[in-house]
């Protein structure tokens, strides 16, 4: 064989082959890298809850190099306590990771719980709408790593908190109100 088509099959070859296993997620402990068994792509994965288990994901865009790229859909699936549970993200992927504008919904048993819909950098929605369904809660509004932090808005079955938040805790009428952590760890502590 010629040494260029030994190369281009290296390089293809080493474009489809699994991520190392010190990168690849572990539920209820590190985000990592979730293969889609059709396609050989790697998604990042994370929040995967311990005890998670029949994790799959697909992805409906290209792959050059191992991590999804460009615009598409990925699907994460995983089971629970025997319950079917999943996330299906809309947009743009760089490296495996949300990047851009689009929109990430969850799944428990079939039933859609949680929506995400903004700017994601990192895989991290820092800018947008969050909205959790069973408990009737909107936020909209600036985040850092997964806490309401900036201006933001949230409304809790009809009552509206608005302001400056910081790492999920805005002070309100002398005292605290807290998303995404306990109210008791708001003031003076930082996350």
């Amino acid at each position: 064989m010629r040494p260029c088509v030994l190369l281009l099959v290296a390089a293809l070859l080493a474009a489809f082959a699994d991520p190392p296993p010190e990168e690849r997620v572990v539920p209820g402990g590190r985000s990592g890298w979730a293969t889609d068994g059709a396609g050989g792509c790697w998604l990042w994965v994370g929040g995967l809850p311990g005890g998670a288990s029949d994790i799959r994901a697909s992805w409906s865009g290209p792959c050059p190099s191992g991590p999804a790229e460009g615009t598409g859909r990925s699907l994460i699936t995983w089971r629970v306590g025997g319950q079917d549970r999943s996330m299906a993200y809309e947009g743009p992927l760089v490296h495996g990771k949300a990047e851009g504008r689009g929109k990430l919904n969850h799944y428990e048993g079939g039933e859609l719980t949680v929506v995400e819909e903004g700017e994601y950098r990192n895989d991290h929605l820092v800018e947008g709408r969050l909205e959790i369904q069973r408990q009737g809660l909107t936020y909209e509004g600036r985040m850092r790593a997964g806490h309401p932090h900036g201006q933001g808005r949230l409304t809790l079955r009809g009552q509206v908190f608005e302001g400056e938040w910081e790492n999920g805790c805005l002070p309100f009428r002398g005292a605290w109100v807290a998303f995404t952590r306990p109210a008791a760890s708001c003031q003076g502590q930082d996350t």
